[in-house]
């Protein structure tokens, strides 16, 4: 099968289905990088721990859309 054959079915599809196959696409071309990932989650994990222990701050959406 060609790629237009490929594009032509696809544009056929519903839109849901084509969301779908669009976000496929697009993480298979990117690739997460382990290190960065793992950074994140030692983020997360942290800035969690703190949230746990009431020693971040934190504002609410509205506060956030407010001052920005």
């Amino acid at each position: 099968m060609s790629i237009n054959e490929i594009l032509d079915s696809a544009l056929e599809l519903p839109i849901d289905e084509r969301v779908i196959i669009t976000d496929l696409l697009t993480q298979s071309l990117n690739t997460p990088n382990k290190e960065i990932e793992e950074k994140w989650l030692e983020e997360v994990r942290k800035r969690l721990a703190l949230l746990d222990e009431g020693k971040l701050e934190t504002i609410s959406y509205d506060e956030f859309f407010d001052e920005n």
